[in-house]
């Protein structure tokens, strides 16, 4: 089933009413309230038959009571939920937003009937939930009722989550941790509005191209591979990692969102029709949907040249980049007499290229850029891997070696052939350069053997999209 009205109107309501508005400070349908009035612009209508005043706002006995409503943000008790929803309908609202619990989740009856009753009525009026913690839409919209200040959202990337608590989790990881997102939206048990309908939406919102996806089930597999690859296909990389993949997952999946978790050989099939990236756990879904945020272009090849300063730090990279398919480039003749201008101490055809010590003759700065122009001009190199340091307070020539570094890496990015930079050194430092290469669309590590599964997943990415799915679909 497809949305009965646009999404959009979940994301980007004209007017909203907020049934189980609360008076109390730090009740969901008290914040709820208090961040729409730091950001909604539109007509809001906080419903509470017990209260008068809230956030300077006039409070409505009734839904009955207010103007037009394009949008109800429902927080009430469960029994109180089927007739809430009916009275919307009676509204006219075309969207509600369900974030009470204690529905087919919780194994009653009770809880099963509720929800059965809410999915019949899914067919007239778009129902986001139940236990959703709602959208997050900066600066236009947001139902959540988690803090949001700081919460970046310019960028590009879609967090999309079944889950509410997970939501608010992760809510609270982006806004602290320099994430620029551009929509963030909690599903919850999928009574409506299900995985494809948003990814319809973020398909035409001109912002989003890169979608990170928690998911325990599938509502409807047809439509969400036709609504998956469409956006593979023309938009960029969907980032999956799914919940349920073991029998005490599944299990865990039942109580938690009422979803039937899908089976895995099947959702395989999906990733193989489709091109979605899964990834295993919580680490790799932050890293790699950083990773393709800053650089959202193909990598032509999967041959790599690696610069480090340490011999172990190569070893190491380069056994990753085995375990992941990579190749370590082969350096042309002049590749190698370039390298040899500054690392004079070593076989010029090494790869990884180890600038220690003659970076103590040379200079961190000349070796390294050096090092790097010779291989990125290479055209059996694809992409390289750098190791850099961080200094807790740089000198002068710290300072300017990064800035040329960053130029350096910005000219080849700019020809398809990226680098990845790993940073090593003390804690602040480590956190400033990376803040620094990020700001300037550089991806970045802390440990250099992390970035070859980066460059995997993304050539891996842009060659299924560019002989399959720009051939076939």
């Amino acid at each position: 089933m497809t949305a009965p009205f646009p999404v959009k109107t979940l994301f980007e309501p004209k007017s909203v009413a907020v049934l189980g508005a609360s008076r109390t400070k730090g009740r969901p349908g008290n914040v709820v309230v208090k961040n729409l009035v730091e950001i909604f612009n539109g007509p809001i209508y906080p419903i509470n038959p017990h209260a008068d005043n809230l956030y300077g706002l006039k409070v409505y006995p009734d839904i009955f009571s207010v103007g037009e409503v394009e949008c109800a943000i429902i927080i009430l008790p469960t029994d109180l939920v089927v007739n809430a929803v009916e009275d919307c309908i009676k509204k006219g609202i075309k969207s509600v937003i369900i974030i009470t619990e204690g529905f087919a989740e919780t194994g009653t009856e009770t809880g099963k009937n509720y929800q059965n009753k809410l999915k019949k009525l899914s067919n007239k009026i778009n129902i986001l939930g139940t236990g959703t913690l709602g959208v997050v839409n900066l600066p236009v919209f947001t139902s959540t009722y988690v803090e949001i200040a700081g919460l970046k959202q310019n960028g590009n990337i879609a967090f999309v989550s079944q889950s509410g608590i997970f939501t608010g989790g992760m809510i609270e990881y982006f806004r602290t941790h320099n994430f620029n997102m551009s929509k963030i939206v909690s599903l919850g048990n999928k009574i409506g509005i299900d995985d494809a309908d948003i990814i319809d939406y973020l398909y035409n919102d001109g912002i989003t191209n890169v979608i990170c996806l928690y998911l325990e089930g599938i509502s409807n597999g047809k439509r969400f591979i036709n609504s998956a690859r469409k956006f593979i296909r023309d938009k960029g990389p969907i980032i999956v990692l799914k919940g349920g993949k073991s029998p005490s997952g599944i299990k865990a999946a039942m109580s938690h969102t009422s979803s039937i978790a899908i089976n895995n050989d099947i959702f395989d099939s999906i990733i193989k029709q489709t091109g979605i990236i899964q990834v295993e756990d919580l680490n790799e879904f932050i890293y790699l949907s950083k990773a393709f945020s800053l650089y959202n272009e193909p990598i032509q090849g999967n041959k790599i040249a690696i610069i480090t300063y340490s011999g172990a730090l190569g070893v190491l990279t380069s056994d990753q980049c085995t375990k992941y398919g990579l190749k370590l480039a082969n350096f042309t003749e002049q590749t190698q007499k370039r390298i040899k201008e500054v690392v004079f101490d070593r076989n010029p055809a090494n790869n990884p290229v180890d600038t220690y010590p003659a970076t103590l003759k040379k200079g961190t700065e000349k070796t390294f850029i050096t090092c790097l122009e010779a291989v990125m001009e290479d055209p059996g190199v694809d992409c390289a891997i750098l190791t850099a340091w961080g200094s807790n307070n740089p000198d002068n020539d710290e300072v300017k070696y990064s800035e040329h570094l960053k130029d350096t890496i910005l000219k080849y990015q700019s020809k398809n052939k990226p680098t990845i930079v790993a940073v090593i050194g003390e804690k602040d430092g480590i956190e400033r350069q990376r803040k620094f290469f990020e700001d300037n669309n550089i991806i970045n590590v802390e440990f250099p053997d992390e970035a070859p599964k980066i460059i995997s997943k993304m050539y891996n990415y842009y060659h299924f999209k560019n002989n399959i799915l720009l051939k076939y679909y």
